[in-house]
């Protein structure tokens, strides 16, 4: 049976959210607070899934002096518990719950040791090869977390304003210069039945040998 009181609770760091994270013997709830709190209700975690915690505190929590953690697991999503307070005792709680990974596997030896975790649990196949296995789950580091989830960042390769919008088979240069049917910048014709050098669909009246109609003056009649 589980417990149906939680050890430990530690309140988040913003009071107008009412967050909280619940610690129990074998999973933790956590219930962030506000509009999606009441939504979606709290989280719950099992501690045996839970591979790796990591510490990523952002702008506000170092402002408030407090504490935000990944819960990253095997074939599951990350969980994002956000600005904990007291976050020593909440780190002396997780890391006496989340299984050590030299829990996860039989042998003493580093590399069969990390050979073996990296085929039960897929998580552990982002940790470093040039770091040995951490004593606990629980991650603390700045920089070892930036490296654990460099590869979570997300991309886009950046498009043109010439690549994104110009017609097919029209370079992007000639584009962006114009020089393409229609681009006002010498090309042959436009698409509207003009010229390059006049105004589209306007008849040219360079000679002189037509007057507009209404062109000529009261006086002339």
């Amino acid at each position: 049976m589980t417990d149906p009181i939680p050890s430990e609770r530690f309140a988040g760091a913003v009071p107008a959210l009412g967050s909280e994270l619940r610690v129990y013997r074998d999973r933790l709830e956590y219930d962030p607070g506000g509009l999606g709190g009441l939504v979606r209700g709290p989280k719950t975690v099992a501690f045996e899934g839970v591979d790796l915690v990591l510490r990523r505190d952002g702008r506000l929590d170092r402002l408030l002096g407090a504490g935000s953690y990944d819960l990253i697991r095997s074939g599951e999503p990350t969980v994002r518990i956000h600005h904990v307070t007291d976050t020593d005792e909440a780190e002396r709680a997780l890391d006496g719950r989340v299984p050590r990974p030299r829990e996860r596997v039989e042998t003493a030896d580093e590399a069969e040791a990390r050979a073996a975790l990296q085929q039960e649990r897929v998580a552990w196949r982002r940790w470093p090869d040039d770091e040995p296995l951490p004593r606990t789950a629980v991650v603390t580091d700045p920089d070892l977390v930036e490296r654990l989830t460099a590869e979570e960042t997300v991309e886009r390769p950046e498009v043109s304003r010439a690549e994104d919008a110009r017609p097919s088979g029209v370079t992007a240069t000639d584009f962006e210069n114009g020089t393409f049917p229609g681009g006002g910048g010498g090309g042959d014709a436009d698409f509207t039945g003009g010229t390059s050098r006049h105004s589209p669909g306007l008849a040219s009246n360079e000679g002189g040998a037509e007057k507009n109609v209404g062109s000529e003056s009261a006086g002339d009649m």
